[in-house]
């Protein structure tokens, strides 16, 4: 299924060059962790704003729901672009590519207005319902979403199909470098476009709102479009039932975080470093779970790892040397968070969730690899989104509960 991988495989499996790629995934996975570092940019953005994102509670709420499912779209374009790269069913090249490439990129498209009306739906109904939110503000919450997904998608998309081809092009392996490069990448230009959106909502009256609906409207319009034009395409109809799927349980799994995030605000507003790390723990997490979680269905598609759940003690190498990467991440992060606040708590807070965080990502993902296998259906559908959601999920419920613990004491 995965050439490049298969002759990774092998490379790994030969006793003659098995000393030497003993580390190979220490290494590779810190190298591309250390991209994170970008989104320390994105958190201070939303530190630097700090008062726009608070201005209303669906404000906040929604940031953690636009990074996770701007993860989960991100994740199936990733998973299909490395896949079809290896099988040769994508040309690496932005220009006269095949039918094949362009259905799924318009796929894409369709997605993340799906996913934007989730997040504006679902968003809307847990602020109404816990803050009293006027029905008056639905439309506004619905066309910030839509835009906010729209002026992300200019640079994301086309970014992660470069990535994605000029990583197969130096012969470097698409499953550990593009989700996390294209990933850092995607949450501080999908930041920019939160910031800018929220702008256009509050900052510039009855002018930036009219914006705001002109690109909402025309955003619509262009997935209207594209979804007449690939109509007769098999694979952008697969890519939907499949993905589309995902998209929406991330949407409503990446919402109770948001509401839990929403719950801390006072909390955030008294001490932004945690803020200011939030996106790069997520990056970092959910980058651990895509590279744990795509070399899972490798193994398991080349034979090397059973279906079973007790096949998991053929990953402990694998996992260890992920584990080991992403923990001098967490430290790295807790000493930012320090000297931003000077406090032991915050310095402690982010060590604490990678105590409960790693383990519970090792057998999410292990387990969604096999399901997914068992079930015949294709694994870069299903298990970078679903792991991105409940990773990203599962830390922002740790971390509101360690704020709420520590802070509220």
């Amino acid at each position: 299924m995965k050439a490049h991988n298969s002759m990774q495989a092998e490379t790994l499996n030969s006793g003659e060059e098995k000393k030497e790629g003993k580390f190979k995934i220490f290494r590779e996975s810190l190298g591309v962790f250390l991209f994170n570092f970008g989104e320390l940019l994105a958190g201070s953005l939303a530190v630097f704003f700090i008062s726009l994102v608070l201005t209303r509670p669906w404000v906040i709420m929604i940031y953690p729901l636009v990074l996770g499912v701007r993860g989960a779209v991100n994740g199936v374009l990733s998973g299909r672009l490395s896949t079809g790269l290896h099988v040769k069913l994508i040309e690496p090249s932005l220009r006269k590519n095949t039918r094949y490439y362009y259905s799924i990129l318009a796929s894409i498209y369709t997605l993340s207005l799906i996913s934007s009306l989730t997040i504006g739906a679902t968003a809307f109904i847990l602020s109404s319902t816990f803050y009293g939110t006027s029905i008056t503000e639905f439309s506004l919450i619905i066309f910030s979403c839509i835009v906010i997904k729209a002026i992300a998608l200019l640079v994301t998309a086309p970014f992660t199909s470069f990535l994605g081809f000029f990583a197969f092009r130096k012969g470097l392996d698409p499953d550990v470098i593009v989700y996390p490069i294209s990933s850092m990448v995607a949450d501080i230009w999908a930041t920019i476009a939160y910031i800018s959106t929220l702008s256009l909502a509050f900052s510039f009256g009855q002018i930036g709102n009219i914006l705001l609906y002109v690109i909402g409207f025309s955003f619509i319009f262009t997935v209207f479009y594209l979804t007449y034009k690939f109509r007769a395409h098999a694979e952008y109809w697969k890519t939907l039932r499949e993905a589309a799927f995902s998209v929406l349980v991330v949407g409503f799994i990446e919402a109770i975080g948001g509401l839990f995030l929403s719950r801390v605000k006072v909390q955030i507003e008294r001490s932004p470093g945690i803020l200011l790390i939030y996106p790069a723990l997520m990056a970092t997490t959910g980058s651990a779970g895509a590279i744990f979680g795509s070399i899972s269905t490798t193994k398991l598609v080349l034979g090397m790892t059973e279906p079973k759940f007790w096949g998991i003690k053929n990953e402990l190498s694998d996992l260890t040397q992920i584990g080991a990467s992403s923990f001098i991440m967490y430290l790295i992060y807790s000493l930012i968070a320090f000297a931003k606040e000077g406090s032991f708590i915050a310095f402690s807070i982010p060590l604490l969730c990678f105590l409960i965080i790693f383990p519970a990502m090792t057998i999410i993902v292990f387990s969604m690899a096999i399901l997914t296998f068992v079930k015949g259906l294709d694994p870069d559908n299903f298990v970078i989104p679903f792991e991105t959601a409940l990773t990203d999920t599962l830390l922002t419920l740790t971390l509101t509960s360690l704020i709420m613990m520590f802070y509220l004491a």
